[in-house]
């Protein structure tokens, strides 16, 4: 979603209940002033670490400064934000003071292992 109106579209879908409220919330706490600079990704079951890089432009599971991977010596976080929610991870990637892409990650089936694994060892309740 990147924009108001698939923001808007999106909240009229039939979604998993825990991603639709978490949708709600998002949406709502944005406001007028960053509406405009934040764009969500719902990674669906059969995704893959090459179709989120298509989407954003970056992938959860390589540091973008240094090109270290997840599990390689040195590894760091450089995400602002990643939290469970129920069977739902929402990862907060800012850019600047004011863009942000926020990737929700279901924790289920065909969704990338290294990523679940990822989500799993670093957020936070």
């Amino acid at each position: 979603m990147y924009d108001r109106a698939s923001m808007a579209h999106a909240l009229t879908l039939d979604l998993d209940p825990t991603l639709l409220r978490l949708l709600k919330d998002r949406v709502s706490a944005l406001g007028e002033a960053l509406i405009d600079w934040t764009e969500y990704l719902v990674v669906e079951p059969g995704d893959t670490e090459a179709d989120i890089i298509r989407h954003v432009g970056f992938s959860p599971l390589i540091e973008p400064i240094d090109g270290k991977r997840f599990g390689a010596l040195g590894f760091h976080k450089h995400w602002d934000w990643l939290s469970r929610h129920d069977r739902w991870f929402e990862m907060i990637v800012t850019f600047g003071s004011t863009f942000a892409y926020v990737l929700f990650i279901p924790d289920g089936e065909m969704i990338p292992e290294e990523l679940l694994k990822l989500c799993r060892e670093y957020s936070k309740p």
